[in-house]
């Protein structure tokens, strides 16, 4: 088999049917899509066993968190090239072909992203992420900021399973870990097309447990530059002590849920939107001081605010 596109759901029934829609509007021939329930208490494994596609196969499990859930569904699939979409997020209808398309031209890449659309959780369009191309660009860069939208990308199965799979222990992280090591494995890329939506929403795991995965992606880089030092990885010789997975409070989320949604209406070159958000932001807790510095870029000429993103993402991959 080709293509097989893997999701893992937990307790996501209220918007895994959007995603299901998606990406089977997208498949191409000879694909299929693994969604793998992590012992979801809601009706998620029932939606898929109704959802009346036989491409799409579902695998149940208990609970082990996004990582276990990922390597069970790849383990199960069959495809030579795996493609992964988060449960709530959209795949656009040419994203799947003009990914796999470019990695057929390009053997020496391991793995390909695109940009992404960001939406809020009613569905309104906020504005696009940044695309960062070329390979030793995306690889420096990494150290300092993820260059993909996890839920946007496709890779090559052999390189995946030759950097050891997901590893469990960067629960909220996964994905960055995987990149950092993949990038050391061999050259990655993103297509310049917008081919993907992050559907953000308050109670998943980025706003949720933010604080949690902010520290695991430190851990992530911390394991990467000893590898890239020469130095044994330091999660192999059990140096590395796991953040505890504390939620975050209701109001706390809400703060970054919608100071995140005001970042990408200004993505979107809508400032005055994005105050409104600052103001949302506000009313929750978020630190006035952040709010203001952001407040502050809103107000600048459009050339200006565009001149300062172009400025930051190049700092970043320097």
């Amino acid at each position: 088999m080709e293509l097989s596109v893997v999701i893992a759901a937990y307790n996501g029934a209220l918007v895994l049917g959007r995603t299901l829609e998606s990406v089977c509007r997208a498949l191409p021939p000879d694909s299929e899509v693994i969604v793998v329930d992590d012992g979801s208490t809601d009706s998620s494994a029932a939606l898929v066993q109704n959802f009346g596609d036989s491409r799409v196969l579902l695998f149940c499990q208990e609970n082990q968190g996004p990582a276990v859930a990922a390597n069970t569904g790849i383990a199960q699939a069959r495809g030579r090239f795996l493609a992964r979409l988060d449960c709530g997020d959209i795949c656009h209808p040419q994203r799947l072909h003009l990914q796999l398309e470019h990695l057929r031209k390009h053997p020496e890449l391991v793995l390909l992203g695109c940009r992404v659309r960001r939406v809020d959780a009613l569905g309104r369009l906020l504005g696009e992420s940044e695309v960062v191309r070329g390979a030793a660009r995306i690889s420096r860069g990494l150290m300092r900021m993820n260059l993909f939208q996890h839920s946007a990308v496709m890779m090559r199965r052999d390189a995946f399973e030759a950097v050891g799979r997901y590893r469990p222990f960067f629960r909220f992280s996964l994905d960055l870990d995987l990149f950092l090591r993949l990038g050391e494995h061999g050259p990655m890329d993103n297509l310049p097309q917008t081919l993907s939506d992050w559907v953000m929403e308050p109670d998943s795991i980025s706003f949720k447990y933010r604080a949690a995965q902010a520290e695991f992606a430190r851990l992530s880089r911390l394991s990467a530059a000893a590898r890239r030092a020469g130095l044994p990885d330091p999660l192999d010789e059990g140096r590395l002590e796991a953040p505890p997975l504390l939620a975050l409070p209701r109001e706390e989320r809400l703060a970054a849920y919608h100071w995140e949604c005001a970042r990408a209406l200004l993505m979107g070159d809508r400032p005055q939107e994005a105050r409104a958000e600052l103001v949302l932001a506000l009313a929750q807790g978020l630190d006035p001081h952040q709010a203001r510095a952001l407040a502050r870029f809103s107000h600048l000429p459009r050339p200006l605010r565009q001149l300062a993103r172009m400025a930051r993402i190049a700092w970043m991959t320097r």
